[in-house]
């Protein structure tokens, strides 16, 4: 180990890694950067594409069925904040929403991909069955890819 210079502490010196980038501790350098993979399976850019056709082509329950993992998350934006984990409990939050609203258009755009997932931009025409009043909604889904399912999903509402 070297000596740091005027302080009396030692620090560990620079050790080359596999890689032959050097890796140091405490000495102000920057880390390389690594890989982001999303394991096996299809990726952001497969599974976004899928979902943006499904979606415009009116099925909902067909993502669901092929691109859930069975641990996935659902969070939902300002004004919910909450969160649903697991296919079950998912489902039931999706299947009490539709209970109570009416979908009479919807369309999705994207998706916008990044490294470990994609997001969509989401329209829908709404309309509360219990008051009768529509509403367009607009929100975006930020989605979150492991071995070829989506993970976890987001929803962030427009202000």
């Amino acid at each position: 180990m070297a000596k740091a210079k005027g302080k009396g502490r030692r620090t560990k010196a620079s050790k080359p890694s596999k890689s032959g980038a050097k890796k140091t501790v405490k000495s102000g350098r920057i880390a390389a950067p690594k890989v982001v993979k999303t394991g096996r399976g299809p990726g952001a850019a497969e599974i976004g594409a899928s979902l943006v056709s499904m979606f415009n082509a009116g099925k909902l329950e067909a993502i669901e069925k092929k691109w859930w993992s069975p641990a996935i998350e659902s969070i939902e934006g300002v004004g919910v904040a909450m969160s649903w984990k697991g296919e079950q409990a998912v489902r039931a939050k999706g299947a009490e929403w539709m209970a109570s609203h009416r979908i009479h258009g919807a369309s999705a755009e994207g998706p916008y991909v990044g490294a470990t997932g994609f997001a969509v931009k989401l329209r829908m025409d709404v309309e509360d069955t219990k008051t009768g009043q529509r509403t367009m909604m607009e929100e975006v889904g930020v989605y979150t890819v492991m071995n070829g399912k989506i993970v976890r999903e987001e929803f962030m509402y427009g202000g």
